[in-house]
């Protein structure tokens, strides 16, 4: 696994969105700037990269932390090709010439699904829970006005969706809309011997989302890599505003021990479990956070790239 430098984190949000932009490492795979031999690669090795566009709960819309820190709302580009969640605050940290044509969403909540924002980049796919498809394509329909909408497409818990390689899998999250009948989503990403599941918004790993993943039992194949939410900073697990629909640090590093402590999580090589969607008000500084977090976690940040 790799990472970027957190320098571009460290120097603050308008530094790190200039960063984003100069740098083309993690160019986009699509037919509109590929790159043959990076294809090849890729291809070869298996790997699945993930770049995170935004590590942040919806507080940080207040603008950076008294660190001079940012973080965007959470959303994270696989493989240069695909999203998780997009909004219009995560398009700053796109490589340059970057054009994702899909997206999975997890859930309606603004800090993660905005019509416009992916209109905007051209999406041409858009996955959601089957329980807020036709919801989705209508407020698609609305935004797009005379543009093309994209092809909304609503998944079932369990059913595997291959997008640019990579089979994204939506298990059920313990999380909440208002939207009467919303099922939110957690997913689960595969690729040849890489397995990550991206859990963001949830309170825990709901038994159904082991069920959907086939691991209720046993973990024939587990989870090698997790990216999860840990919305309450340390110190604040017992916080009710969040308790019941998000996780806190401590439990996230709980929920990543029982894991692994059941084989569910198996990581092919030592490597933290990447947390994203904290609170702004909860949360202190990077460097803060590299010596307060518990085990096995690690905070993610704006930028970051991660190889798997």
């Amino acid at each position: 696994m790799t990472t970027t430098s957190r320098r571009d984190f460290l120097l603050g949000g308008a530094a790190l969105a200039c960063a984003a932009r100069l740098r083309c490492a993690f160019a986009s795979t699509s037919p509109h700037t590929e790159n043959a031999g990076d294809s090849e690669a890729l291809a070869a090795s298996g790997a699945l990269k993930v770049r995170f566009l935004g590590t942040g709960a919806l507080d940080w819309e207040k603008g950076p932390n008294k660190h001079g820190e940012t973080r965007r709302f959470a959303s994270v580009l696989i493989d240069g090709r695909t999203l998780i969640d997009f909004t219009p605050r995560n398009r700053e940290m796109l490589p340059e010439g970057c054009r994702p044509e899909a997206v999975f969403y997890t859930h309606s909540h603004r800090d993660h699904f905005d019509p416009e924002a992916a209109l905007a980049l051209g999406v041409k796919r858009v996955y959601c829970h089957e329980s807020w498809a036709k919801t989705a394509r209508r407020l698609f329909a609305a935004a797009a006005d005379e543009r093309p909408a994209p092809e909304v497409n609503g998944v079932a818990f369990g059913a595997p969706v291959v997008e640019g390689g990579v089979a994204f899998t939506a298990l059920p999250a313990n999380h909440s809309t208002r939207k009467k009948g919303e099922r939110c989503a957690l997913y689960m990403l595969d690729k040849g011997a890489a397995r990550l599941l991206y859990a963001t918004d949830t309170c825990g790993i709901p038994r159904d989302a082991l069920k959907y993943a086939g691991m209720e039992r046993d973990a024939e194949r587990p989870f090698t890599a997790i990216v999860m939410e840990a919305t309450a900073g340390p110190g604040h697990a017992d916080d009710a505003r969040f308790f019941f629909s998000h996780s806190s640090s401590e439990l996230a590093a709980r929920t990543a021990r029982a894991l692994a402590a059941s084989g569910r999580y198996r990581p092919a090589a030592a490597r933290p479990v990447w947390i994203t969607h904290m609170l702004r008000a909860q949360y202190g500084s990077m460097r803060e956070l590299d010596s307060s977090l518990p085990a096995p976690l690690k905070a993610a940040f704006d930028g970051m790239e991660i190889e798997i």
